[in-house]
Formats: C-alpha cells, structure tokens, sequence
C-alpha cells in the first residue's frame, strides 16, 4: 500500500510579537544572570531539582568492558580496543607514548576495511583516540579513507561553515557557546539520509559541557516498548515535518527555532531552482509574501536498518519540537549539578518562557519548525515527554579529548551538542559525512 502525503498546514502570517515577549529576548541574558545569582544564594542543587524534569534514573549508565567477536578481531590489528557502552567503542594505539599519525590511521582503515564495516555495523558508534591527527586535512584524509566518496550538499537545520584547505570538512555546528542541539540522526527527515556521520576534535580548551551526547536510537525503539498506545500508533502513521526558512533579507529576530535562511541553505537565491530541489527532496514547498520558504514533508516513525535489518525509531522530532531544547537545559543542569548547572537551568527557563509567551500569538506550525503526526494531529506534550525519556535512557557522552575522531552509523546512532562555558573558539568540532555507504559495504 502507498502512504498518502498529509495535507500541508496552512501558511498563516506572522503576527507581531508583543512587546512582552520581545523583552524576554532584549533582556534575557540579564535575567539568566540574575536568576543564576540569586539561586547561588540558596540551595543550588535544590534549586535544580524544583525545576527541572530530568530524573537521573532517566540517564544511561556507561558500561565499560564486555567483548564481542567483532570486538576481539579489531583487536588482533596492532589497536587496543574496549567498549565504552554497548553501542560505542573506543579504540587506541597499542603504544600510546608513539602515537601512529594520520597517514597510519588512514592506511589502517584501508587494509582493514573488512574488520571496521563489520565492527561499526554491530556497535553503531567508534572513537579513535590518542592518534596523531593533528589538523583539519589530517582528519579529512582519515575520512576519506573510510568514504573516499564524501559529500558536501548539506540541508539540516545547523549552521556550518566549510574549513580552509579541506574540500569535505566542515564545522559541526556554528551555534553560540549556550546552544544545546538536541540528539538526533543526521538529515533523518530525508528520504534518504546520510548513512555515515564523522567528527573531529580540533579544539577543546573550554571550561566544562561541550560533550557531543550519542543515542542508540534501536535501542530507544526498544524502550518505548512500554508505552503500548504509542508504540502502535507509531507502526501504523508517519510523522510529519513543518520548517520555516526565511529570506536572508528578512530574519526572525525572535523565533531560536529559525537557524538560518534558505538562500544560505540552498546555496542560491533563485527560487524555482529552490523549488526544483524541493521536488528533488520530496519536500512541498511554498514562499509567503514575506519571502519565507516553508518545507513539509513526512516520513515513517520506524525503518529499517539497510543491513542489519533492526528496526530504528527513525525520526528528527527530537530537533524540531521546540520545547526539546528546554528539556535538555534541565537535563545539563542536573548533570553539572551545583552552581554551574544553574546556568543551563536558567537557559531552560528563559527558553520556556519565551515559546510559551510567543505560542500565545503563533501556531505551532509558525515556528522555525514543528512536527505532528502524518495527519496533522499534535504529538501531545506527555507522548514528546516520554519519547524524550527513551531517548535519555539511551544516550552517552564522555568528555572530548582533542584530536578524537568519532564514526557513527547515522542509521543507528544519533548525535547532538552540549552547551559549554568558556569563549567560543574554544570548543571546535569538525565534521564529514557520506550521501551513501562505500561501495561494497551493502550486500
């Protein structure tokens, strides 16, 4: 049987926002500071816990150690290995006081194509630490050797920016110190996403957060298990997706949900060529007198694994729902615990505020982006909750070491950002992806 495709909602203009709503935004890093001020004076940690929705029997216990036989052969090729959680692998050079170069790690990954595909497939997640990657090119040509077909055409929701003297390799995610990006799995939106996900550390001199959190998403599907009423709504529907991109001419100064304008993520400003890709896309897409590009497409909740053939909760609400990013503020706060973690309780706060206050005056599907079920109907605030739950339950993150290289299979483990203290450029990620597996990695 053939999905239909939901109906897309209705444009509706943008009113104004009040002027309420527009003070929260003017002054809302002074009241971050003040409420972080005043709640030192108390009980911090009390503090965190009155307000936050996290529970920490909600967090994923690392699980160090364990084998299996894909395990055992990888470390037979001159590597140490050791699991880090079920679904992540750490592996390191045999000698850590001569660590190999990135023309070795490269090589390494060639000869032993075999034994990487067949690792990564049955964990989902690997870091390569304690090698000497000691720059942007260094990195790119340890990525190509694992994809020699990178791409670059990139049409998710963060803004990136390409690295000098690299063709491939560009930054994770241009956000202020503050931003958290939820989980999720790249570009899951599309039809088809793209199957390999890399990162590299360049940079890790902040002061604390600035993890970048790994989801075993198969695993997440297994756990909403327990919400039968969910579970088989989700086998039978499909979710939908609403993004609002607006002209570079006329940016939202209010919406956090509007990461940037579609010119910049097209890479052009002619609009039938806009449209012609959306096609290309399966998106419908349709500009307002105001020049904004609406994109609503839908996609099934669960798919299927292209060669393990697990089933994976296979969506991008965690991204495109905004009260996500106020949750997982709660969620920092009580992991960094103490005076610091009343600053992204104070973030969570100010976020929450401000959706609620600008939801008076827009729809849902006004917003930066949204997401429903196939038919248009809401996902109710306690399904998003417990969905969020799951994801929790499944979710690691150890701190970066600088020149980390981490591998996803983006079709089984998701990846998100930590907010983090200290300037900017302190923190700096890099990252390459894949539009497919390499050749020979699918039967």
């Amino acid at each position: 049987a053939t999905a239909t495709r939901a109906k897309p909602p209705r444009c509706v203009p943008l009113l104004p926002p009040p002027a309420a709503a527009m003070g929260i935004v003017t002054r809302g890093p002074l009241a971050v500071a003040a409420f972080a001020l005043v709640a030192a004076m108390l009980s911090p940690d009390r503090i965190i816990r009155l307000f936050s929705r996290f529970d920490e029997a909600d967090q994923a216990r690392a699980t160090p150690g364990g084998s299996s036989p894909e395990l055992d052969a990888i470390r037979a090729l001159n590597v140490s290995a050791a699991l880090a959680a079920p679904f992540l692998v750490v592996i390191t050079p045999r000698d850590p006081k001569n660590p190999p170069n990135s023309a070795w790690l490269a090589q390494w990954l060639t000869d032993n194509a075999a034994a990487f595909r067949k690792l990564l497939f049955r964990h989902g997640g690997l870091v390569f630490r304690g090698f000497d990657v000691p720059d942007a090119q260094g990195f790119e040509s340890v990525a190509l050797s694992v994809a020699p077909d990178l791409a670059t055409a990139y049409l998710g929701t963060s803004p990136r920016s390409s690295i000098n003297g690299t063709r491939y390799v560009h930054t994770a995610a241009d956000f202020q110190q503050h931003r958290t990006l939820p989980v999720h799995l790249e570009m899951s939106f599309r039809d088809k996403p793209p199957p390999l996900q890399m990162f590299y550390a360049n940079k890790v001199d902040h002061i604390a957060g600035g993890e970048t959190p790994l989801t075993d998403f198969q695993g997440v599907l297994h756990t909403l298990e327990s919400q039968e009423a969910f579970r088989k709504r989700i086998e039978t529907s499909r979710v939908q997706y609403t993004r609002n991109n607006d002209d570079c001419s006329n940016p939202s100064k209010v919406d956090p949900m509007m990461q940037k304008c579609w010119q910049e993520m097209y890479k052009t400003d002619d609009r039938a060529a806009v449209k012609k890709k959306c096609e290309a896309e399966s998106f419908e897409c349709t500009f307002d007198e105001s020049g904004r590009l609406r994109m609503v497409n839908s996609q099934p909740w669960i798919r299927k694994h292209p060669v393990t053939g697990e089933e994976v909760f296979f969506v991008h609400i965690n991204v495109l729902v905004k009260e996500s990013m106020v949750y997982d503020y709660e969620r920092t706060a009580v992991l960094w615990g103490g005076w610091r973690g009343l600053v992204p309780l104070a973030y969570g706060l100010y976020y929450r505020a401000l959706f609620a206050g600008l939801s008076l005056f827009w729809p849902e599907a006004s917003f930066g982006s949204s997401s429903a079920f196939g038919d248009g109907t809401p996902i109710t605030q306690q399904e998003f909750y417990e969905v969020k739950r799951a994801i929790w339950k499944n979710t690691v993150q150890q701190p970066y070491q600088v020149r980390d290289i981490v591998v996803v299979d983006n079709m089984r483990v998701g990846h998100g950002r930590e907010m983090y203290m200290g300037a900017k450029l302190d923190r700096q990620i890099f990252t390459a992806w894949t539009d497919d597996y390499p050749a020979g990695w699918i039967a």
